[in-house]
């Protein structure tokens, strides 16, 4: 999908250029705030549409005063002075490139007349870095109209317009450039970048608060006022030699190659941190100067004295390095002073025998079933292949699967007597279907049934279909034998969450987390669906609507108690064209309006466990310090997870393999994995030789496919901020915006000390960790290394208690 631009239109289209007087009705006229397409933009500003617009968006009328934000800029060119060629090319000698270019309305052979615009890749939203921005562009081409500096300069359209590219420009590239570029032109001098415009840049340079735990202590109380970076410096010391080896474009710098702005850039937020670190990038490019090597400019030079004010984080050094052995580097001190992914045993990890671990967690289950005491929570943390199905096949009471499909196999492998609950049932009736989905969705199967039940009625026999009504007749049937039943009833997670069952003890056959704490979307735009549905209903949603979009992005608050009548929702509305999680909505605990796409809401939804019943969860990868925060002293935690494995599991931790990381050198894994069954991101799949379709990370539970065959498992699987920042809310975790930074730093987790890119709040840092290490070892353990001589390579630098050996 194209990214869309966000621009303010008059729609009237322009033939002439209009009056002073013409001019002040069609500002009146700008209203129309719309996002655009670059080549919707180039249409509708040029013939036959011929739009005026203006780049910023505005809080009341169009003035200075009333300016909010802006992600389109242009600069008018109408004296002849400079041809655009020549204006593309002067912007390319410092790495800017525009999009659109097009001739106004007044151009003409002899006095060409034309506009040159910028779109961004982000709104700015303060005023000194526009200032910045605008100034040293006007500064760059004395050429253009000085007017174009106003946040309300409105543009008119023009004749012919030309794309020149479709690639955002970066903005806080663009203003770094440009202020480098001022104080380059100001002989080092910093007098005129706008005030205010050093503490705002910050704001828009990615991963900014990705600030490494290795910098965070560096006191520069020793730099010298002096805008010369030969001043005396502070910083950390390292050893140069070791890291020129460990890092291939500081040692390629060092040896006189020329280095892009973007690459030198990058270089010199790490190097300024370094004890005499920007001495010897200062040195070392006049002296590759001096020797003809290279041709540095005023502008490189300057980049020192940038940073010496705006104080950039180091940049992750993989980011700007065009070298394969820097693919996976963060920064240059964490690069020079530590071994890459080695992982440091904390305490010994020591295993028992698979006899001992069987034993063991026989006589506990055993005794935990003897338990009369109800209403606890008993956690078995155990290792995959412990046998746990087999445990369950002669035990009385209620078990749980995570899916249908899991279900019938633990049925099929019974030794006693069972009641079975029934599957989904798919009706020809489709608006049944969607009735039935939402009210299970939303924790409510009575009325899924009242709705069942009103289908076999016999005044509707001419309502449904004669097979409908046959599918509703067995399916209840079948829904209450299972209600009835003194025998084991074998269920679902979440029929098991719902339905109040006649025996005392549930058991959960792997972890339920995913249906206690269920993270979904909404669309406000569906919200907006619904309302114009059901504007005869008297059911107003507006005020969902106006609080959804007055919310502020990123920020997560509580969901307000909606006076909705979702009976007569579900029961009246056509939701075809209705897509998203809608209904769930309005049952859910937290909200968070998406922090790019403002028409998406996530929430999360918190259901419970079964009152006064005695809980049994058994699984090898329970997040044990979420269940720890949900459940407080009502847990009981048996941990059988050390058993010492017959196969092998290797680890390989030199690279991290995050998603973002793993797409730098996925072709090299690939390589080495070759056609092992791999286990990867799904997104990944197409990337490997052999990839097992139907297992990813996040749907690895129950698969006995891969069982005693040498495996390969590839990423650390971190999922998305949104889902930690939700689930702490519910965990009733509280915290700041300013605490939900990460940083590349040495941690202790689970017997072990490594480096890991994580939470600086410690107790987020707990949630995200739990459940990373319930992703991996539900992959590793397909190949069921505990009873089985498989092998198992795994590419990550989340150490796991499983792993044989560390390689890195």
């Amino acid at each position: 999908m194209e990214y869309k631009f966000t621009v303010t239109l008059d729609t009237t289209p322009q033939r002439r250029k209009p009056t002073k007087s013409e001019m002040g009705k069609i500002s009146n006229c700008l209203k129309l705030v719309t996002g655009l397409t670059i080549n919707e933009f180039a249409t509708y500003t040029t013939s036959p549409y011929t739009y005026t617009w203006i780049g910023g968006i505005f809080s009341g009328s169009i003035c200075n005063e009333n300016w909010q934000s802006q992600s389109v800029i242009a600069l008018d060119f109408d004296k002849g002075l400079i041809t655009v060629e020549q204006i593309l090319e002067k912007l390319s000698k410092i790495e800017i490139y525009p999009q659109v270019w097009y001739s106004t309305l007044s151009d003409s052979p002899e006095l060409p007349k034309f506009r040159i615009v910028f779109f961004l890749d982000q709104p700015i939203k303060d005023k000194p870095v526009h200032k910045l921005i605008m100034e040293s562009l006007l500064r760059l081409f004395p050429e253009a109209d000085n007017v174009c500096k106003n946040a309300s300069r409105i543009f008119l359209g023009g004749k012919l317009s030309k794309i020149i590219n479709t690639t955002p420009i970066i903005l806080s590239k663009l203003a770094e450039i440009l202020a480098i570029q001022t104080i380059s032109l100001d002989h080092g001098k910093t007098r005129n970048i706008p005030k205010g415009f050093f503490e705002t840049i910050s704001n828009y340079v990615p991963d900014c608060t990705l600030l490494y735990n290795n910098y965070r202590n560096v006191q520069l109380k020793t730099k010298s006022a002096s805008t010369t970076p030969t001043s005396k410096e502070g910083g950390i010391v390292i050893d140069i030699e070791v890291a020129r080896q460990r890092i291939k474009i500081l040692d390629s710098f060092l040896n006189g190659d020329w280095l892009y702005h973007d690459q030198l850039f990058g270089l010199a937020t790490n190097l300024y941190y370094v004890r005499g670190g920007r001495s010897l990038m200062n040195n070392t490019m006049l002296h590759y100067n001096e020797n003809g090597n290279t041709s540095y400019t005023e502008n490189n030079f300057s980049i020192l004295t940038y940073l010496n004010k705006a104080k950039y984080p180091p940049l992750p050094i993989y980011s700007f390095s065009n070298f394969a052995e820097d693919k996976d580097l963060y920064d240059l001190i964490s690069a020079s002073k530590d071994i890459r992914g080695h992982i440091e045993v904390a305490e010994p990890i020591k295993p028992i025998s698979l006899t001992e671990a069987e034993n063991r967690f026989k006589n506990e289950f055993e005794r935990v079933l003897g338990d009369p005491k109800n209403d606890t929570i008993n956690l078995f943390i155990l290792p995959t292949a412990i046998g746990k199905t087999e445990q369950l096949t002669s035990v009385v009471g209620t078990i749980a699967s995570p899916t249908n499909t899991l279900k019938v196999e633990v049925n099929m492998r019974m030794k006693i007597p069972t009641s079975t609950t029934p599957d989904a049932v798919v009706f020809e009736d489709e608006q049944l279907n969607k009735k039935l989905k939402y009210y299970y969705g939303i924790g409510l199967p009575k009325k899924a049934t009242a709705v069942l039940y009103d289908v076999i009625n016999e005044k509707n026999s001419k309502k449904y279909t004669t097979n409908d009504i046959q599918k509703a007749n067995e399916y209840l049937a079948q829904l209450k034998a299972t209600y009835q039943s003194d025998f084991t009833v074998l269920t679902t997670h979440n029929r098991a969450l719902h339905t109040d069952f006649k025996h005392n003890t549930i058991i959960f056959d792997e972890d339920p987390i995913n249906a206690l704490i269920d993270i979904k979307q909404v669309r406000i735009s569906d919200i907006q669906k619904l309302d114009n549905q059901t504007k005869l209903l008297n059911c107003d949603l507006e005020n969902i609507i106006s609080y959804l979009k007055a919310s502020i992005p990123s920020e997560i608050v509580p969901t307000p108690l909606f006076s909705v009548d979702i009976d007569t929702l579900v029961d009246k509305v056509t939701m075809s064209n209705i897509e998203t999680n809608i209904f769930e909505f309005f049952n859910s605990s937290f909200l968070m309006k998406d922090s790019v796409d403002y028409d998406l809401i996530h929430y999360v939804v918190k259901r419970e466990l079964p009152k006064n019943k005695k809980i049994i969860i058994l699984s090898a990868t329970l997040p044990l310090y979420i269940y720890q925060k949900l459940f407080n002293e009502k847990i009981n935690v048996i941990n059988i997870k050390d058993v010492k494995q017959r196969g092998e599991i290797t680890q390989y931790t030199k690279r991290s393999c995050s998603r973002n990381s793993l797409s730098r050198y996925v072709k090299d894994i690939s390589n080495e994995v070759g056609d092992k069954p791999t286990i990867t991101f799904k997104s990944f799949q197409q990337h490997f030789v052999n990839p097992v379709k139907e297992m990813y990370f996040g749907n690895c539970s129950g698969y006995d496919t891969l069982k005693g065959k040498d495996i390969a498992v590839v990423g650390t699987p971190h999922r998305d901020n949104i889902q930690y920042l939700l689930t702490a809310k519910v965990l009733g975790i509280n915290f700041k915006t300013t605490e939900t930074t990460m940083s590349y730093q040495k941690i202790e987790y689970n017997g072990f000390k490594f480096k890991f890119n994580c939470y600086d709040n410690e107790e987020l840092r707990n949630i995200q960790l739990a459940l990373i290490e319930s992703d991996l070892v539900q992959a590793v353990g397909r190949a069921r290394t505990l009873r089985t001589d498989a092998k198992v390579e795994l590419y990550s630098n989340f150490p796991l208690r499983i792993t044989s050996n560390f390689i890195y």
